[in-house]
């Protein structure tokens, strides 16, 4: 979660993981999904539920991710809770559904954000580099090496990158430790921030990335 306002996923554990952490849902403004798959979506939900039940919003939600995010949330939530959903979740709280196309600059409020083609197991996969409040984000969401994750990563003051393997792998569709070290070291030179989170372990060290850990908060 970047500043209270802009979540970056949204596994099936978030909304206790907000409460655990005793951060306040109804901040969310915007949420980046970068594909499809069930830990990075299925909490959606959930988190609908809780702004019906406990958090009434006046403003929309707005939900980005890549092609096919509204027809995807509008069955998961269906699916979730048939009948209440009928109709579409904006029967439960007001949503904008945003479906990023790749080198568009797009602005939704106060944010702007450039979507890059990431490279993961063939789905249509999205890494978004997010101007905001001063700051460019660059955030991978779950990829191997590729172009786009290159290009994704120029300029950014802060990138936050997925590291699954701490180990060397042959996983084309996740980064491993060397690969996080090789983005690493010209971002760190230039003073960037390198987040490294999605890890199944941690190595020793490497320079300039931190390894994310839960509830914690990073300065940047």
């Amino acid at each position: 979660m970047v500043d209270g306002r802009v979540l970056l996923e949204i596994p099936p554990t978030t909304v206790p993981q907000l409460h655990r952490y005793r951060l306040d849902p109804s901040r969310i403004d915007w949420l980046f999904v970068s594909h499809l798959h069930a830990d990075h979506v299925f909490g959606l939900p959930f988190l609908l539920l809780e702004f019906f039940i406990r958090h009434e919003r006046s403003s929309p939600l707005t939900l980005i991710g890549p092609s096919g995010l509204t027809d995807y949330v509008h069955a998961l939530c269906d699916l979730a809770w048939r009948g209440l959903c009928t109709g579409g979740p904006e029967r439960l709280m007001p949503l904008a559904f945003v479906e990023a196309t790749a080198g568009q600059e797009t602005a939704v409020g106060p944010l702007r954000f450039v979507a890059f083609p990431m490279v993961h197991f063939g789905l249509p996969a999205l890494g978004y580099r997010i101007s905001y409040r001063g700051r460019k984000i660059a955030y991978s969401g779950d990829t191997g090496p590729c172009p786009g994750l290159d290009a994704l990563l120029e300029g950014a003051d802060v990138a936050i990158v997925e590291m699954t393997h701490p180990h060397p792998t042959e996983d084309e569709g996740h980064l491993d430790a060397a690969d996080v070290a090789r983005l690493a070291a010209p971002l760190a030179a230039r003073g960037a921030k390198v987040l490294a989170t999605h890890m199944t372990g941690r190595p020793r060290r490497i320079p300039g990335v931190t390894f994310c850990r839960p509830g914690r908060t990073y300065r940047v």
